[in-house]
């Protein structure tokens, strides 16, 4: 038991160590040098259905980030985050316009200078999010007279998915204090 849990404590203390190693590589470059390095590491897929799919996703993300311009609040790293990883997989053409596009690309810029750590707050309301989603699919699936299969499903992945962002996703304050006050994660020091 006591294995794991170091196994764990070294699993997040490596991801820490990566991320760090990340922002500190990221941090001297020019915005265009970030763009080629972050290009240079993501390759799209070679199956035209798998990248249309992807091209698919990217832009439904991207339309999710942009409703930050009629919410002010709204999250967008988080939705940008998910475009990226969509994009790098379909286009690299889509890619560099959304590293480079004037409302979004500083918040990815962000991101990848910070080694790829989301916001404390980001993470908060991305899981927020999953619960307040799962809770109203369960709520909804039992109305339609699931017998339980579908709310386990549900649930399982739901805790998956909390456990991934709040504990695999490094927070910006544990990666580059800079960054977290850059991204307005944490106070005027």
């Amino acid at each position: 038991m006591t294995e794991h849990v170091s196994e764990g404590a070294d699993s997040v203390r490596s991801r820490l160590e990566v991320a760090r190693d990340l922002a500190a590589h990221y941090q001297n470059l020019s915005d265009a040098q970030v763009v080629e390095a972050v290009l240079a590491d993501h390759k799209p897929s070679a199956n035209p259905i798998v990248r249309t799919a992807w091209v698919v996703a990217g832009s439904l993300f991207v339309v999710f980030a942009g409703i930050r311009l009629l919410l002010p609040g709204w999250p967008t790293t988080s939705w940008l985050v998910a475009a990226a990883y969509a994009y790098g997989r379909s286009s690299q053409r889509l890619f560099k316009w959304l590293l480079t596009n004037r409302f979004f690309g500083e918040l990815l810029l962000n991101y990848y200078r910070s080694g790829r750590a989301l916001p404390l707050h980001s993470k908060i309301v991305i899981c927020g999010l999953i619960g307040l989603v799962s809770a109203v699919s369960i709520v909804w699936i039992t109305r339609l007279g699931d017998p339980g299969f579908g709310q386990i499903t549900i649930a399982l992945v739901a805790i998956v998915g909390i456990w991934w962002v709040g504990w695999r996703v490094p927070s910006t304050s544990l990666v580059s204090p800079e960054a977290a006050f850059n991204d307005g994660t944490v106070g005027v020091p």
